[in-house]
């Protein structure tokens, strides 16, 4: 064999390898992330349709969900490990394992706000959004979060406490009236420390809240 042909077959089994043990890995944390939801997605209706998207995205959505929501979804999106050249790059962007909450309110929330820490991947393309729609942005002083409204947002240091108070870093609150939709996202780690319970819950006064 050839120094060149030995050069990309090594590279071959690789690839292949890494998409392998990256592949598994995300399973693993999917399936360990999803045993960890179960104990709150009661809080947020019965019945719960689960797919799989790709090796990196859990969904889990609601149609009917209990009020103050008509529907809800939760995602698990994890980093692209079966991918090296990909899940290198996002992992120098700042991209790492989210829990998303995303629901649809049953009256039109009172607020229009985005609440984006600075520093997460999944909220750049969010902030350009907005600012193309020319939402404000207001002074948050020294916080790691920027925020965006139509006009001078209330409440966002209680908003931003109650998501905390899940005992998940906060990376997103998202309110709009289109949709009456309303949006909560937190980095994961590996183990998270609080039932996911405390997560639902923290949604439940951040509806009520706007």
């Amino acid at each position: 064999m050839s120094p060149e042909l030995a050069i990309f077959v090594a590279v071959v089994i690789l690839i292949v390898g890494w998409f392998a043990l990256g592949t598994h890995i995300n399973v693993r944390k999917g399936h360990r992330f999803l045993e960890w939801v179960q104990g709150g997605l009661p809080l947020l209706g019965e019945k719960t349709t689960l797919r799989w998207l790709g090796s990196s995205v859990v969904q889990l959505t609601i149609e009917k969900a209990h009020a103050p929501f008509r529907r809800a979804e939760v995602m698990i999106v994890l980093e692209p490990r079966d991918v090296p050249p990909l899940w290198l790059l996002s992992r120098l962007r700042g991209r790492r394992d989210l829990l998303i909450v995303r629901t649809e309110l049953r009256s039109v929330p009172n607020v229009q706000v985005e609440i984006l820490h600075s520093e997460a991947w999944s909220t750049r393309s969010i902030a350009q959004e907005v600012q193309q729609l020319q939402w404000q942005r207001a002074s948050q002083g020294t916080s790691p979060f920027h925020v965006y409204a139509l006009s001078p947002p209330n409440h966002v240091d209680e908003l931003l406490s109650t998501a905390a108070c899940a005992g998940l870093s906060p990376v997103r609150i998202g309110v709009r009236r289109a949709g009456n939709a309303l949006e909560v996202q937190w980095q994961l780690s590996a183990e998270p420390s609080t039932p996911a319970r405390a997560a639902f819950e923290a949604v439940q006064r951040i509806a009520e809240k706007v």
